[in-house]
């Protein structure tokens, strides 16, 4: 039966690591694409047990016999309306559909609305996340280009920082470039769409640290936005462009590699709705990783809120 981790879990967790058997049947999406490639230590989940009441933050295991049969990291995103299954490690199916519905319990328990999943296509992460009521709404290419790659100032499009007045603009921009059965299990409204973000604080404006946004605005709309994040050995690149400005993703691309160090590898996940991205990437020296595949478990029902409207009452 799968239960939260306990301090007396921690040397048998590390021992369960350390085996071959221990499969990671999460896709390895940024930053557990490689080289980052992150996965549980002895020490991160050491520190998950004496920091048990942060909340947003859970880790469970399935024991049998006295030994850990699997290990499950879970995290919420800024605002708690979702979570992300971040590490699911098991060689056993059962062990893996059980662990998935534990996380998602935990999540229900936190009110979180749904849980994301990211596996390779096919396989037994695929097919663990099926046993567990998941489905399968999207599918992305994680692209990488290798450090020492050319930069070229000529022609790249600048682009200025985020600012917190975008916000509007940029939901808007969402909503034009990912499709409606996207956007329905993502998001629909402004909140949900907020609570994307990818960081256990919700967002704010920043120029430093290791997270900065960028956006392209031409007249009054915005064209196109970029992250960029800095790991610790390989650097993550996220990019929107609007359908009616996508002649300006090469330029973009130029510009956004300005900003990036070409001493670590540069690493982007793209969807499979963003075709005009994806072939400036690989003009750019971008090379293919291994497909994956998105899932999400629903845990709460949508419902049409009720809206009031004018009558006019006979004299």
């Amino acid at each position: 039966m799968a239960r939260a981790i306990r301090l007396t879990d921690a040397v048998t967790v590390a021992m369960f690591e350390a085996r071959p058997s221990a499969t990671e049947l999460a896709a390895e999406t940024w930053p557990r694409t490689p080289p980052e490639s992150r996965r549980p230590t002895f020490l991160g989940l050491l520190g998950r047990l004496l920091l048990s009441a942060r909340a947003g933050e859970e880790a469970g295991v399935v024991t049998r016999d006295g030994a850990v049969r699997g290990l499950i990291v879970a995290r919420a995103r800024a605002g708690g309306l979702v979570w992300d299954v971040e590490h699911l490690l098991t060689d056993h199916l059962e062990v893996g559909a059980e662990l998935l519905g534990w996380a998602c319990e935990r999540a229900l328990t936190a009110r979180a609305r749904r849980v994301f999943l990211d596996t390779p296509d096919g396989g037994r992460g695929a097919e663990a996340a099926r046993r567990s009521r998941f489905e399968r709404y999207s599918q992305g290419v994680t692209y990488r280009i290798p450090s020492g790659f050319p930069r070229d100032p000529a022609d790249a499009l600048p682009a200025r920082p985020r600012l917190r007045s975008d916000d509007a603009p940029l939901f808007q921009l969402y909503s034009t470039v990912v499709p409606a059965n996207v956007r329905a299990v993502e998001a629909m409204t402004h909140e949900e769409w907020a609570a994307l973000y990818p960081g256990r604080k919700l967002w704010t404006p920043a120029i430093l640290g290791t997270r900065q946004d960028y956006v392209w605005e031409m007249g009054t709309r915005i064209a196109g936005w970029m992250r960029v994040v800095f790991g610790q050995r390989s650097q993550f690149l996220d990019l929107l462009v609007h359908p009616s400005h996508e002649g300006y993703a090469e330029r973009m691309v130029r510009w956004a590699l300005m900003q990036m160090s070409t001493k670590v590898p540069v690493v982007i996940d793209v969807r499979e709705y963003q075709a005009a991205v994806r072939g400036t990437l690989e003009l750019a020296g971008f090379q293919p990783h291994e497909p994956y595949s998105v899932w999400v478990r629903q845990l709460a029902a949508r419902v049409a809120e009720p809206k009031l409207a004018a009558a006019r009452a006979p004299a």
